[in-house]
């Protein structure tokens, strides 16, 4: 069964796709008809990246109340876990202490990595590779193992975001179709992410 956090985007979705009333599936014909459709882009965009961040945050609050509250540690929070320690690397280099650290206080080395994650996360901005990796790596999900076609699409989708979000331009260059059939494809996928994430709690 899908997650909250899923079944939120699949309606925000829907209601997001109400601005493209009255524009038909296969033309773009008028100015207004490619704002509608740039306008829905947009808003895709901000639901699914909304999304990825959540379920990520979920899944990594669950990992340290399962710690906290069952003494277990989970797959998500053995991800958290590697990806403090690679965090603390990267700004203090290799030390006793990073060494030694996790193992002497796990519940609070691991709080102190769930904080560093919610920094990424409240950092992100996007549905990119990069954007993805950063938000499911730390919760011990890999998107290019778990499903590399999710991941191209969300990719590709943040390339258009990406090319209508900084630049106005009126072109015509996407059907509402081609845009429907991105996002289907992108909610199929994302039910893979989302079982994975859920799986991993």
């Amino acid at each position: 069964m899908p997650s909250a956090d899923y079944q939120k985007m699949v309606d925000d979705l829907a209601t997001a796709r109400r601005i493209t009333y009255n524009v038909p599936d296969l033309a773009c014909n008028t100015t207004i008809q490619e704002l509608k459709i740039k306008s829905y882009i947009l808003m895709a965009h901000a639901i699914i990246e909304e999304y990825l961040e959540n379920i990520s945050l979920h899944v990594a609050k669950e990992a340290i109340r399962e710690l906290n509250s069952n003494s277990t540690v989970t797959t998500a929070l053995l991800g958290l876990i590697s990806s403090g320690i690679i965090g603390r690397i990267e700004e203090d280099g290799i030390s006793r202490k990073i060494k030694r650290e996790p193992f002497e206080d796990l519940k609070l080395f691991a709080e102190t990595a769930f904080g560093r994650f919610k920094t990424v996360v409240s950092s992100n901005n996007g549905i990119k590779k990069e954007d993805q990796l950063k938000l499911l790596i730390p919760i011990g999900i890999d998107p290019e193992t778990e499903d590399p076609a999710t991941m191209a699409a969300l990719d590709s989708f943040g390339g258009k975001r990406g090319a209508i979000a900084h630049v106005f331009k009126i072109s015509k260059s996407h059907t509402l179709s081609e845009i429907d059939g991105d996002l289907k494809t992108i909610r199929l996928g994302l039910l893979n992410y989302d079982s994975a994430c859920l799986a991993n709690v």
